[in-house]
């Protein structure tokens, strides 16, 4: 099976004392990313890999589910070196996933593995109807690899440069109709906002 990689190496400043995998939709007791992970097993990923960076405690308390941690102990050297070790452990396409990203549902999902595997392609991506998304992304694993040769400390080192150099036929945007413009999830302001829409998808 293809796995998943949940990024979540970031010191989420932003969200306050409370880190954004935390949080929990209205009347749901499950927190965030017990739901991403539940999702990504529906959609068939397997196994689930959790990266942690800074303070992971405060991710960890939150999880109440079953997945693979790594821990990236060089996180000051920035999230593409979070990326990397991540995409050491697979040995197949693999799904990228942001902890705060907003997760089609798991039958999307499974159509994105599809497009991925009949095709020889890099990556392939959600896209909206404002020509946005960009997440989660499901990466082959040749362009895997590819992607761990890269220098962390080299001026591309940064995933939006290197799916830059793609062409249009090595990296797939599948339109879903149903996603829409919720670039952060990372205030409080951010996340009241969004919280309707996303009880609508979820």
């Amino acid at each position: 099976m293809d796995a998943a990689i949940i990024l979540a190496g970031g010191q989420s400043r932003r969200s306050g004392r409370q880190h954004k995998a935390c949080r929990r939709l209205h009347g749901d007791g499950w927190s965030w990313i017990d739901r991403q992970v539940d999702i990504l097993r529906q959609a068939g990923f397997a196994p689930v890999y959790l990266v942690t960076g800074y303070r992971p405690r405060r991710v960890l308390a939150c999880l109440h589910r079953r997945v693979m941690r790594r821990h990236n102990f060089r996180a000051r050297r920035g999230p593409f070196s979070t990326l990397q070790l991540g995409l050491h452990n697979p040995s197949g396409p693999a799904l990228v996933v942001p902890v705060d990203a907003i997760l089609p549902p798991a039958p999307w999902l499974r159509r994105l593995r599809r497009s991925a595997h009949a095709r020889n392609i890099a990556a392939a991506s959600p896209i909206d109807r404002w020509g946005g998304g960009g997440h989660p992304l499901m990466l082959s694993q040749c362009w895997s690899q590819s992607l761990c040769a890269v220098p962390v400390d080299a001026a591309d080192a940064r995933l939006d440069r290197q799916l830059g150099y793609l062409s249009a036929a090595e990296h797939i945007r599948l339109p879903w109709n149903h996603f829409f413009r919720c670039p952060r999830l990372n205030t409080r302001r951010e996340w009241r906002s969004a919280r309707h829409k996303l009880r609508a998808i979820l």
